[in-house]
């Protein structure tokens, strides 16, 4: 105990040992009036604890009720349809007898087994062939194992087949103006480095030639007139390139308007004769200044691509700015 709570403790002793016994029982029964009986359990408790007295526990009384057991008669060779008597008794002694009817359709229905032979034969439709993607069937098959309810549409798989081995190769004797592939520098890819380029440059596409890498011109120009902004500025970029370059005439002369061919000696004027051909044919010009002056496929609100279209009509101004008119 404290200090203080020492001294209180004396002066209620004291204060008790000066009263009579009649005044203390007096005192106790006003004070157990006044109070609530269950807050006098708690602070008479309290009290014993803190004197170091162990309240007493409430012993439990053990009641455990009977356990029943279930004891079965023997039964001895019992006709089909006899009663089998069962008794019951629990552990006072107290017994209960129970009758079960044996049907004869129980044994019957033990006695039925399963069969065991294994030559039990579940049939199973017919499996198409495994697939081979180097099979020239590869794309029926494909259609037949996966989606043989659905209608067949080829047109749509072609993008899936391997182009003809002759499309822009060395092996090609002559190739059209249309045929002449570019790389995004406005450079000439030659069919013989096509083949060699990896696809990690991006200058694959599903195009004409899809092995072969490289854009041609009307590949760009359908580029240029697309929806998409990415594609368009991909387009005017490497048109503005093309034009410079053969503007400058680094494919050839393309000569006079109007000039033909002279021997095999103008190789490189017929090259540039028939590019500019298909710049005209394609209205390359007209669709890069429509686009630089706000008037393309979206209405010159992509900024980008604008600005790619007005670099393209920059680059054909300084290769000369020619529009040569091929007949």
């Amino acid at each position: 105990m404290t200090t203080e709570r020492r001294r209180i403790d004396e002066e209620n002793r004291q204060r008790i040992a000066e009263m009579s016994p009649e005044e203390i029982e007096e005192e106790r029964r006003e004070l157990l009036s006044s109070l609530d009986p269950s807050l006098i359990q708690r602070l008479l408790g309290r009290a014993t604890i803190e004197e170091g007295v162990q309240p007493e526990k409430k012993i439990q009384p053990d009641v455990t009720k009977p356990r029943k057991t279930v004891k079965f008669a023997e039964v001895k060779d019992e006709p089909a349809g006899a009663n089998v008597e069962v008794t019951a008794q629990d552990e006072n002694g107290t017994s209960t007898k129970q009758n079960e009817h044996n049907h004869p359709g129980h044994e019957a229905a033990a006695e039925v087994a399963l069969p065991t032979d294994s030559t039990i034969h579940f049939p199973r439709p017919p499996q198409p062939p495994s697939l081979d993607p180097s099979d020239p069937n590869f794309l029926e098959d494909l259609h037949e194992k996966y989606f043989p309810d659905l209608p067949a549409d080829p047109e749509k798989l072609e993008w899936m087949t391997s182009s003809p081995s002759n499309a822009y190769s060395v092996s090609q004797t002559s190739l059209d103006p249309n045929e002449i592939r570019f790389a995004f520098t406005g450079a000439l890819i030659p069919p013989s480095l096509a083949a060699e380029i990896p696809v990690t440059m991006g200058l694959h596409h599903h195009g004409n030639a899809p092995d072969a890498a490289g854009y041609t011109i009307p590949e760009l120009a359908m580029l240029a007139r697309s929806s998409v902004p990415a594609q368009r500025c991909v387009a005017f970029q490497t048109l503005g390139r093309v034009l410079y370059r053969l503007g400058k005439g680094e494919f050839g002369d393309p000569g006079e308007e109007g000039q033909g061919t002279e021997g095999a000696k103008d190789t490189l004027g017929e090259l540039a004769r028939g590019l500019w051909f298909e710049v005209k044919k394609e209205s390359v010009l007209e669709i890069c200044l429509a686009e630089s002056e706000g008037r393309g496929a979206a209405g010159g609100r992509h900024m980008g691509a604008k600005a790619y279209a007005t670099e393209a009509v920059w680059l054909w101004q300084q290769g000369g700015g020619r529009r040569w008119k091929a007949e």
